[in-house]
């Protein structure tokens, strides 16, 4: 949607444009327990300790500063918070970011992982996936980690909002406290009610944002332009 947003404002005719959402794999993209434990285990992190992930590239659009205050801003109320970036990016941005983050007192709070190959475990090590962008299109993360069970707090960029629905929480770029208040708000709620949100959030995206939903939309749109032919 954001997308035909953009191509209207440059003047495509509506007529032209057709929106099909991407589609997330659930087959891969799945609960799994054993993957959570084992990535936890490899990161130190107690089962205990709620942990808020931000799994993106390190680039000013995806706006790690906003997080990073908003992790200081929990961290004070809950020193036993953990956090963890995933995601590569120029080093010399990542650096910057690194020492933001020590500077905002999270040296021993945060973990910085490069590029993974193993996401779909990654993101059930989660127990928040977080979504701090100042622009987006579709992000993918979004679905792949509703469709591992992880709830999302989101930022109001591109599709994120519509993506999440009633399942997260959304609010918008470039407010940390906002932000914190919604990650506060997410935390607070009883370990079976946050897992009984990430269950929603994975029936939205089999709802709405399944491969074969893409397939079937994407044929569709295919057929009936070789018919106009």
């Amino acid at each position: 949607k954001a997308g035909k947003a953009f191509c209207l404002s440059q003047g495509i005719p509506e007529k032209k444009i057709v929106v099909i959402p991407n589609g997330i794999n659930q087959k891969i993209y799945a609960p799994d327990v054993g993957a959570r434990n084992h990535i936890r285990n490899e990161w130190r992190v107690p089962e205990t300790s709620l942990l808020i992930g931000i799994i993106v590239r390190i680039d000013p659009t995806k706006d790690h500063p906003t997080f990073l205050h908003a992790s200081a801003k929990l961290v004070e109320k809950k020193p036993e918070l953990r956090f963890v970036c995933v995601g590569d990016g120029s080093p010399e941005y990542r650096k910057k970011m690194i020492q933001m983050g020590k500077a905002y007192g999270l040296k021993n709070k945060i973990i910085w992982s490069l590029g993974r190959n193993d996401m779909p475990a990654v993101y059930n090590a989660l127990d928040i996936c977080c979504l701090s962008s100042i622009f987006e299109g579709f992000p993918n993360v979004i679905g792949e980690a509703m469709s591992c069970g992880v709830p999302c707090v989101v930022t109001d960029v591109g599709d994120s909002a519509d993506i999440v629905g009633d399942t997260g929480k959304v609010v918008p770029p470039g407010k940390p406290d906002e932000l914190a208040e919604a990650l506060q708000q997410m935390m607070e709620l009883r370990e079976e009610d946050r897992k009984s949100l990430g269950l929603q959030a994975r029936h939205r995206i089999e709802a709405h944002y399944t491969v074969e939903k893409m397939v079937r939309k994407t044929q569709k749109v295919i057929d009936s332009l070789v018919q106009k032919d």
